[in-house]
């Protein structure tokens, strides 16, 4: 038994209220059962309690044992001088000084029933890594949780609104380098992250707002400060970038990277960093205020031709890097990408600017999940196989909420869903 569950059983009336009566043999009749207390001092405050002919108004402590009172020494804490009621799961001794003022004790496991005691065992204790109350789902209709699951996806929206404003902070309150440096980093995939973190802060976005008229300097400086022009290789397009590049070194003082920091191995080619970083460069050489354009589309279908029409330059076609040739093949940005730019990129970022300047429009963000393909990963995979829906990225984004912030922590009693299991 855990403290935190003896609060959830309180909060929320989980116990008989009928013929309710403390270990002395008072009977109980419980107007309000307090506000919980965040802070340091008894665990419920401004309760009304009826203990026999009498009221109380004041404080509620709760403990799993009576004898965790002189445990936590909260005899001789000021704090707790108008606690009105000690509630305990187990009553293992008498405590002195509430004896004193008068203070009884209710024992609480005398009037919750079984069901959800064991209800609860059986999540806390589960074995089964991904869902803890997979077993106990099945009288439970998931339809039921529409609202739940959309507080999920702002839950969601409000965490990376808190870490984008970190970054814009960062960035002096620039939206157009923070989107820059968010894109660089969701280009740089799973295995490139942190290489594409470290190369999109090697230089100053101002440098790259100056050049973006010229779709080979933009290619430049991206590859340059990569470290992939420090070969002698023998194509004109490779000369090309490298004189463009010493010439932009210089003026701007620039260092590269090391090339080394960036992972080829295991990769499909079309996920080369080289190929990623032809494709954002396409992009900034497309749109000079890329960050302008995206926070006034209003449908998908803008989205989608914002970044469908980006070519890159047709030195790709035939390469996947710059020293061997392959089969010939435009490298667009695949339908799938833009889909991922949209739910881990642009929306947030999007959602977090609106957010500051409070406009938000949640069912905007709503209806545009929706119409985006759901996701796909072996975490998903397990929901579905239970029940969950995964018809959209707007089921996706929940469940993964649901799973990093209540499944995995084993939050079942924050959980709407791990509550009514335990009703």
């Amino acid at each position: 038994m855990k403290e935190f569950f003896l609060h959830y059983i309180w909060k929320f009336n989980l116990f008989s209220r009928e013929d309710l009566q403390t270990f002395h043999g008072d009977f109980l009749d419980i107007l309000k059962v307090g506000k919980i207390n965040s802070n340091a001092g008894p665990d419920f405050t401004e309760a009304e309690i009826i203990i026999g002919d009498k009221l109380w108004i004041g404080s509620v402590e709760m403990h799993v044992n009576s004898s965790d009172w002189n445990l936590h020494q909260h005899t001789d804490n000021l704090a707790y001088q108008n606690v009105i009621l000690h509630v305990v799961w187990n009553h293992d001794c008498e405590i002195d000084i509430l004896r004193q003022r008068n203070v009884q004790t209710l024992i609480l496991q005398d009037f919750v029933k079984p069901e959800i005691v064991f209800n609860y065992q059986n999540i806390i204790q589960s074995k089964i890594k991904l869902i803890h109350c997979e077993n106990l789902l099945s009288e439970i209709d998931l339809n039921q949780f529409s609202f739940w699951f959309e507080r999920l996806l702002i839950e969601r929206f409000e965490e990376k609104t808190t870490v984008i404003l970190d970054v814009l902070a960062k960035n002096k309150n620039n939206w157009e380098e923070t989107l820059f440096k968010s894109l660089a980093t969701n280009f740089g995939l799973k295995v490139n992250v942190e290489a594409f973190e470290i190369w999109s802060n090697s230089f100053d976005f101002k440098i790259l707002q100056k050049i973006q008229f010229n779709p080979l300097k933009v290619e430049a400086l991206f590859f340059g400060q990569a470290g992939f022009l420090e070969d002698n290789i023998e194509n004109d397009y490779y000369k090309v970038l490298k004189t463009e590049y010493h010439f932009l070194k210089n003026k701007y003082k620039l260092e590269a990277v090391s090339n080394q920091i960036f992972r080829f191995s295991k990769m499909r080619p079309i996920g080369f960093p080289t190929i990623r970083l032809a494709q954002l460069s396409a992009i900034y050489s497309n749109y000079q205020n890329l960050f302008s354009l995206i926070i006034k589309q209003n449908d998908l279908k803008s989205f989608y031709q914002t970044f469908e029409k980006i070519q890159l330059n047709p030195f790709w076609e035939n390469h996947y890097t710059f020293k061997n040739e392959s089969k010939f093949l435009i490298k667009t940005i695949s339908k799938d990408k833009i889909n991922n730019l949209l739910i881990n990129t642009i929306i947030p970022l999007r959602y977090a600017y609106e957010r500051s300047n409070d406009e938000v429009e949640i069912d905007f963000y709503l209806e545009l999940l929706d119409q985006i393909k759901a996701e796909s990963n072996s975490i998903l995979d397990e929901y579905e196989r239970i029940g969950f829906k995964n018809k959209s990225a707007k089921d996706s984004q929940q469940l993964i909420q649901l799973k990093k912030r209540y499944c995995s922590e084993k939050k079942c009693l924050n959980c709407a869903i791990g509550h009514q299991i335990l009703r």
